[in-house]
């Protein structure tokens, strides 16, 4: 199998039906279905260098190129007992690999058609960095998971940055977000899904479970975010039953698929891609727990051994918890594996910083054993191979394909969880009418910029829900909790955009929206 997925995703297709490609006696077929992925990888690719998206300050601190320092951990040198399985797993992958800046250049040099935009692929470059030799990889990252399990925190947490809004509710996440992180060496992709309901209730959230079929089906890595209660019914609910489904967190027992439903593991199953589950949320029976394991409780590794047992091909499945931010031990550990492609990151040292590893952490298949008997640890070696070889899919400065209308809704609809809390319907959802920025640089000019200037952007949304009591609910008495709301989002949003916000809030009813195939067309949902 040649995996050429890049190939598709340098090309602008939108005027292609199909297309064959031959290299070195190899033919691949490049169908109409893919005109779609090219297209929206090219729509958000900055035109040169200098460009930034609009959504994120040029300011920023990290620039999104994760400063490696902060997750390198324990860098003392150590023995190497699992030489053997390395040598092993990179001849393996030799043999049946054919070189994808190869493929990707000849693509550049020799397919053209009018209305085709250059790739920006160098025809004389080797893909490989001259001085060390490695070569680049990137990869689509899907993170899928129950309601509820902290999906949006682990995706913040990897990114050291707030790109998903994230609350106690289950179902927070509505749609697909990508969050891209870049290093000089590779590109991760990371996309959050909405929790998986096995029997939606509406048409809403069957939108929403298409969203995530889709994300599996593209992903060449796989997250599953659990956490140390999976599968054993004792999960967050939502007092208004059926509200959101059936799901594995509400079951009255135990679940073999732990609650993430057959058709999910099948497809994970027969993917033949990486799967790393994350055993989310051990802080919640660390005081409960009496092992003496470092960050891993007896809870979490129960919970382990049930996953190992469900997916017994899966790389990794490591503790973690996410709410604790990016210098958790087990979001490092997590970060260093995708990230193993760097020479500067110690794959090695963030496992020992973990603890020991316990039966079932990593894959039986990658792990050699010790002179003693003992689990080998994994390396960078192995760790990085999990990620395909390939170009980067973005600029280096881009982070997000949401635009600064979806931010602003999603941070509006956050304030909404927070300030409301379970009185908040969950039929609520937000649509930006107005985004007027035409102040909004008026300080650049004059070194000013910041919220103490005179930069402004002015916003005007919409709170939708279902019934009028519900409007009364949110509205509030005299209009006093639609007024905190807009003042909690506003500060929100003042501290996302660097400047002042000018936020005018209405509250609609639109019955039944959740049904509505048009409607939900409308909101992003279809």
């Amino acid at each position: 199998m040649i995996d050429i997925r890049h190939a598709f995703l340098i090309l602008s297709v939108s005027k292609l039906t199909a297309a064959s490609l031959t290299v070195d006696g190899i033919s691949a077929f490049i169908p109409q279905s893919f005109s779609s992925i090219g297209s929206r990888a090219l729509a958000f690719t900055p035109k040169d260098g200098s460009h930034r998206p609009p959504w994120r300050r040029t300011t920023h601190p990290k620039s999104h190129k994760i400063k490696l320092s902060a997750i390198k951990a324990n860098q003392d040198e150590t023995d190497n007992p699992s030489k053997k399985s390395e040598i092993d797993f990179k001849k393996k992958n030799e043999e049946t690999k054919i070189s994808q800046q190869k493929l990707l250049q000849t693509l550049e040099s020799k397919l053209d058609y009018d209305g085709r935009i250059s790739s920006k692929i160098d025809v004389s470059s080797s893909g490989i960095d001259e001085d060390d030799g490695i070569e680049h990889r990137c990869a689509l990252i899907t993170i899928v998971g129950l309601p509820n399990m902290g999906k949006s925190t682990l995706l913040n947490a990897l990114l050291s940055d707030t790109l998903a809004i994230t609350t106690s509710r289950p179902q927070t996440t509505r749609h697909a977000i990508l969050g891209v992180l870049t290093t000089d060496y590779c590109q991760l992709c990371l996309t959050d899904t909405p929790g998986i309901i096995d029997n939606p209730a509406y048409k809403m959230q069957e939108g929403m479970m298409d969203v995530v079929k889709g994300a599996i089906r593209d992903g060449d890595v796989f997250l599953v975010v659990t956490d140390v209660y999976s599968g054993s019914g004792s999960g967050d609910t939502d007092e208004n039953e059926g509200e959101f489904g059936k799901s594995g967190n509400d079951a009255s027992m135990e679940d073999e698929f732990l609650g993430i439903g057959e058709e999910v593991v099948r497809k994970l199953q027969q993917s033949n891609k990486p799967i790393i589950v994350c055993v989310n949320k051990v802080d919640l029976v660390m005081n409960e727990d009496s092992s003496g394991m470092r960050n891993t409780p007896l809870k979490a590794v129960q919970s382990m051994q049930k996953w190992r047992n469900l997916l017994p091909n899966a790389f990794a499945i490591l503790p973690t918890c996410a709410a604790n931010g990016p210098n958790d031990p087990g979001v490092e550990a997590l970060r260093s594996i995708l990230l193993a492609n760097d020479p500067s990151v110690d794959v090695g040292g963030a496992i020992r910083n973990l603890g020991r590893p316990v039966p079932g952490m990593f894959s039986a298949s990658l792990q050699a054993s010790s002179a003693s008997g003992a689990p080998a640890m994994i390396t960078n070696d192995i760790a990085r191979e999990i990620l395909p070889v390939g170009p980067p899919l973005y600029h280096p400065d881009f982070f997000t394909d949401r635009t600064d209308r979806f931010c602003t809704s999603e941070l509006i609809r956050e304030t909404l969880f927070t300030s409301l809390g379970k009185e908040l319907p969950y039929c609520c959802e937000v649509r930006v009418e107005s985004f007027d920025e035409s102040k909004r640089y008026l300080d650049e000019a004059e070194g000013n910029a910041g919220k103490n200037g005179k930069s402004l952007i002015k916003i005007g949304a919409t709170i939708f829900v279902e019934r009028d009591s519900q409007k009364g609910i949110v509205v509030g008495k005299g209009g006093k909790k639609i007024k905190e709301v807009g003042i909690n989002a506003r500060k929100k949003l003042e501290e996302f955009f660097g400047v002042k916000i000018f936020l005018d809030l209405n509250v609609k009813v639109d019955k039944d929206w959740r049904n509505n195939t048009e409607k939900l067309k409308k909101f992003g949902y279809m």
